[in-house]
């Protein structure tokens, strides 16, 4: 069984990773944390993602719950993603970043980490927007520099980094 820690636990993407980790076979939810002062800090994981008491608490800092995982699920911000990194590769733990906005050193900084632990990077796990992705290397070349192409991007409301991925 895989043990998974999910950072930014109380937060929206948190809550649904947690969540989508009960449908899951060889994996289940071990650990889960947020940011110091956050509101959910203390309280049960579960209780936070609504599908009910895990017996599991919030915790403020990765560090004291590193050894009890085996992956960190980390969909925050591009800062907090990068100091999870270093802890995990620190600890020998793998890592899945779904983090958006990422700059290019950023991303730079996360390649240097993947030559100590294994890190999958998808910063948008949409299936229609990777797909879209496929596309778009297909038709770009066809179409050549003779077309300017627009994509429109739109999210909620609460979408701190709108574009994304």
């Amino acid at each position: 069984m895989i043990k998974a820690l999910v950072a930014g636990a109380g937060g929206r993407m948190g809550g649904r990773i947690i969540a989508s980790l009960e449908d899951q076979e060889g994996i289940a939810l071990a650990g889960a944390f947020e940011k110091r002062g956050h509101s959910t800090v203390g309280q049960d994981a579960g209780v936070t993602a609504g599908v009910g008491s895990r017996g599991i608490p919030v915790v403020e800092r990765l560090e004291t719950i590193i050894a009890g995982g085996d992956v960190v699920i980390d969909f925050t911000d591009p800062e907090a993603s990068l100091r999870h990194v270093e802890i995990a590769a620190e600890n020998g733990k793998a890592m899945v970043v779904g983090t958006t906005g990422m700059s290019a050193e950023q991303q730079q900084e996360l390649e240097r980490a993947a030559r100590k632990i294994p890190i999958v990077f998808a910063p948008n796990t949409s299936v229609g927007v990777n797909l879209l992705f496929k596309v778009l290397s297909d038709v770009a070349p066809i179409l050549g520099d003779a077309y300017d192409v627009e994509i429109f991007e739109s999210h909620h409301r609460f979408k701190k980094d709108a574009p994304s991925g």
